[in-house]
């Protein structure tokens, strides 16, 4: 029987040239059958597929890191404004221990000086029991624990002096009745170390300085790294 594959196949050669003719019948079967073309349509598909898998996977890394500095952004801003808020606290305790608030005028002290004084400090203790709650650090919470302990220790002799505790911890005051009150109990809270006021000056410090540490881990442009962002958070 006669063998096509014995002239078209491998065993064929060029007398000219030495060189083998190297057509394959399994090769044009699958040229003919549509084979071929269907496995470089695969391949070029999935090529296809491969780059688009990478698109997608860039986009999604792009949008996890902006995602990530919008979160650090917001961070940097809460301990930002806590700073301003401690800062502001500490001002206002240590200048109810200043001689300046107590200065007596024809024998008595300027009521009015005195109660804008109290209510600036009030005012600024509520801040920072606000803006805690929006930073996540450990060491704040511990830092507002410990003041709204203290005011709860003195919330008694705060009360003589028209000053009350509400049950959220935060500070109001009652104008008249501070005007009212016994100037000596006054002082006795604010003025001199170791009183009320010195030891919540002395922790609005503290505050100041966990959330300047807190500000400087996420970065002025939010350029903190996860890595680094995860390192600090298994510790607040």
């Amino acid at each position: 029987m006669f063998d096509i594959t014995s002239m078209l196949g491998n065993s064929g050669s060029n007398s000219s040239s030495g060189g083998s003719l190297g057509f394959n019948l399994a090769d044009y079967a699958a040229l003919k059958n549509g084979s071929y073309g269907k496995l470089v349509k695969s391949y070029y598909s999935g090529s296809a597929r491969s780059v688009d898998e990478a698109k997608r996977s860039e986009a999604k890394s792009s949008n996890a890191t902006k995602t990530r500095k919008a979160a650090d952004e917001a961070d940097n801003k809460e301990f930002t404004q806590i700073k301003k808020d401690a800062d502001q606290l500490k001002a206002s305790a240590q200048a109810l221990g200043k001689e300046d608030v107590w200065k007596k005028t024809d024998g008595r002290i300027d009521t009015d000086k005195m109660v804008s004084a109290v209510k600036s400090f009030a005012d600024s203790y509520n801040k920072v029991i606000d803006q805690a709650s929006k930073v996540s650090s450990k060491e704040i919470s511990q830092d507002v624990k410990f003041m709204t302990g203290m005011t709860d220790t003195f919330s008694k002799v705060l009360a003589k002096t028209g000053i009350s505790v509400g049950d959220d911890g935060k500070l109001s005051v009652n104008e008249e009745a501070l005007k009212k009150a016994d100037t000596a109990t006054i002082r006795s809270l604010f003025e001199g170390n170791g009183t009320y006021g010195s030891q919540i000056a002395d922790k609005a410090g503290s505050i100041y300085r966990d959330a300047d540490m807190g500000s400087a881990i996420y970065g002025s442009n939010a350029t903190t790294t996860s890595a680094l962002s995860s390192v600090y958070n298994q510790f607040i």
